[in-house]
């Protein structure tokens, strides 16, 4: 007996269907779309520049808006490179391409140096947190031996005890916030005198303002400075460097220098204000570019560019390194100053 076969369906769409003309956008798109998240996020809180304490921690990590950006932007080139309608990718991908640009203006300038002219003689100055006094004190001192001025950020009276040695005191027989006083989490030590020091009122951590007697040059006004980070909360971080730029401000008649871990990137607001009042980093004057130097005792490099030299529009930098120290969840800088015109 013959039994007919089953009709074949066909493969072939029906007459009166509507075909689906829709594509699924590239890979390389959807993986730029993800990245300008972070990218766009690093814009904003560069512009708008928040103070409050989560807005401060997010903004720690703006510089890297251009990494995102950049990677975004070779996405979109190659998914505009594939597609069959440009229009709307090309025109996000020049948007794309003006952000990563503005991004680039805001730290290209840090690797071209200013080349200001050196008037008068050079002192040194070296800023290192010491992390809680557990930095290696012997290297430390190996280190201070190139300097005429040191600013420690988070002494600890048994760090001081460890690190006053008499051939630290001949070296450096002057001090504000050592033992010979009330031992304070910022202490400053110098070849030179130190005068009119006075603590910075209405800052939880302890910063100095100080004359320094450097030989031959106008007396300069010192700034040992450690404003608290955004992880300390209750608005100390916006608070502490309020009360750092109101002592800029009041001590702009003489040159001044502002040295140690100021807990903020240069994208922070307190940074692009100071920056407007007229202080310059040593990192910018040299070309040094983007110097991150925090976390020093991790696996993976330093990630945060949050100690700096700081001096006013009547000093130069001539030299800038980092250093690393044993001990030390930071690395040191030490930069030689000058006066100019």
């Amino acid at each position: 007996m013959n039994v007919p076969a089953p009709p074949t369906t066909s493969a072939r769409p029906a007459w009166d269907s509507t075909p689906d003309h829709r594509r699924r956008p590239p890979v390389a798109v959807v993986v730029a779309a993800v990245l300008l998240v972070p990218s766009v996020a690093a814009t904003l809180l560069r512009v708008l520049a928040p103070t409050d304490d989560i807005g401060a921690m997010l903004a720690s990590f703006v510089p890297y808006g251009l990494l995102t950006y950049v990677l975004a932007l070779v996405l979109l080139l190659v998914g505009l490179a594939r597609a069959r309608r440009r229009a709307a990718l090309g025109a996000v991908t020049v948007v794309v391409a003006a952000l990563t640009a503005l991004h680039v203006s805001w730290l290209a300038p840090f690797f071209v140096p200013d080349h200001r002219p050196v008037v008068g003689p050079t002192f040194t100055v070296y800023a290192q947190n010491v992390y809680l006094g557990q930095a290696d004190t012997d290297r430390l001192a190996e280190v201070a031996a190139e300097a005429d001025v040191v600013v420690l950020s988070e002494t600890t009276r048994a760090f001081l005890r460890r690190l006053q040695t008499p051939a630290w005191g001949e070296r450096f027989p002057y001090a504000v916030g050592d033992l010979s006083g009330s031992p304070s989490d910022t202490t400053v030590f110098s070849r030179f005198p130190l005068e009119d020091a006075q603590v910075l009122a209405g800052s939880l951590s302890t910063q100095w303002v100080m004359t320094l007697e450097v030989p031959d040059r106008t007396p300069v006004r010192l700034v040992g400075t450690h404003p608290c980070n955004p992880y300390c909360g209750g608005g100390a971080f916006a608070r502490d460097h309020a009360v750092l730029e109101q002592t800029v401000l009041a001590n702009r008649s003489q040159p001044l220098v502002v040295a140690g871990d100021l807990n903020a990137i240069d994208d922070h607001a307190p940074l692009q204000r100071l920056r407007a009042d007229g202080m310059r980093s040593a990192a910018d004057l040299v070309g040094a570019g983007w110097v991150p130097t925090y976390p020093s005792n991790r696996a993976f490099p330093p990630l945060l560019p949050i100690d700096h030299v700081l001096v006013d529009d009547q000093l130069t930098a001539t030299s800038l390194r980092t250093v690393r120290m044993p001990g030390s969840d930071h690395l040191g800088l030490l930069s030689t100053l000058a006066g100019t015109r």
